[in-house]
């Protein structure tokens, strides 16, 4: 990434990565796109600061995210752009109970945990019943 990236070089990024995902979005479903700041690089190798992207229509939003999946079996033209992933802007508390609910499905041996809405979601299996998690409470009642 060059020091000197202008937003809409950064736009064109980001366009590229969600045409994977979605080949009939347009820079007009973009709101706003910005990278994050960052220490500065001093090796090549290190990551960059992540992008934040808000969108002009929530369903937009709700699809990316939802099909955020295809990006694991991706390819870029851009040799820079390696792995990618589309998370949520979560509250500094929802962060922390994720990360909480994180360690409890690596203790119990779980599979799945991810977010939707703003929401925690726990399934041990994949043919279990999903557990959402507001509360460290709920965490602490699973076993």
């Amino acid at each position: 990434m060059p020091d000197n990236e202008t937003n809409a070089e950064v736009e064109d990024k980001v366009l590229q990565v969600l045409k994977k995902i979605d080949t009939t979005i347009t820079k007009d479903a973009i709101d706003v796109v910005h990278r994050l700041r960052g220490k500065p690089k001093i090796d090549q190798n290190k990551k960059c600061p992540s992008i934040i992207v808000r969108f002009i229509a929530t369903n937009t939003r709700n699809n990316i995210y939802s099909s955020r999946k295809n990006l694991k079996s991706a390819e870029f033209d851009d040799p820079r752009i390696d792995r990618v992933f589309v998370n949520e802007n979560l509250t500094s508390r929802k962060k922390h109970l994720l990360a909480q609910a994180n360690q409890k499905r690596i203790d119990l041996d779980w599979k799945y945990l991810w977010t939707n809405n703003g929401r925690i979601h726990l399934r041990k299996n994949e043919n279990d019943a999903v557990i959402t998690i507001q509360t460290e409470d709920d965490l602490h009642r699973i076993k």
